[in-house]
């Protein structure tokens, strides 16, 4: 099956993620007991502005298997391989719930899905770490209607959390992509100069605004 068609598939996975996302909020705060399920507050490219609420599910953690594979890649092949390994990986490994845009329609106020083929999660001594990659722009910051737009590339999210459980997230293209031998994992290059892209990042768990 070729990759078009995987695509497709997946989708209509991520559709039917979708929908049990969209019903959660009356729910559990962990439907159909995924290891992982947070919400955020996406802030846009251009200014301060909030741009909408963001939700990831991580379905399951990626192996160390698949962990090195991307590894090995980015030793080997350098950055730009690495779309390559995520977009030969046939179990994802969760979704992101992109903000639908209201006065477009019915079809564009649905929240969009964008598919997550790799997730960490690390303890570091600065705290809790989550990384998350996509063979997808997940067009965080974006505006609702760019945000939506299929553009297939390595997309890497670097979430790192407090002390009281809130995290910030920032994203990278795959040049912006470094190994970490300390924790032995892909994060993002410079993070601390990096510009915000979610900000109030907590478990749905956590009931508060957002």
């Amino acid at each position: 099956m070729d990759n078009i068609g995987l695509r497709r598939i997946a989708t209509l996975f991520a559709g039917a993620v979708s929908c049990v996302a969209m019903t959660s909020d009356v729910g559990a705060a962990r439907p159909l007991g995924f290891p992982a399920h947070l919400v955020a507050r996406s802030i846009s490219v251009s200014g301060p502005e909030d741009t909408g609420r963001i939700e990831i599910y991580v379905e399951r953690w990626s192996t160390d298997e698949e962990l090195d594979n991307l590894l090995g890649t980015l030793e080997k092949g350098g950055p730009g391989e690495l779309l390559e390994v995520l977009e030969r990986q046939r179990v994802r490994a969760g979704v992101v719930l992109m903000p639908g845009v209201q006065t477009h329609g019915e079809r564009a106020r649905m929240r969009t899905p964008k598919n997550l083929q790799f997730a960490r999660e690390i303890i570091t001594p600065a705290g809790r770490q989550l990384i998350l990659a996509s063979d997808e722009r997940l067009g965080l910051g974006a505006t609702r209607l760019d945000a939506r737009k299929e553009i297939y590339e390595f997309t890497l999210m670097d979430i790192r959390f407090g002390p009281d459980g809130t995290g910030v997230g920032k994203v990278a293209a795959a040049a912006d992509v470094v190994y970490n031998p300390e924790t032995n994992i892909l994060e993002l290059k410079d993070y601390e100069t990096k510009p915000v892209r979610l900000v109030n990042v907590r478990s749905a768990k956590l009931r508060g605004r957002g």
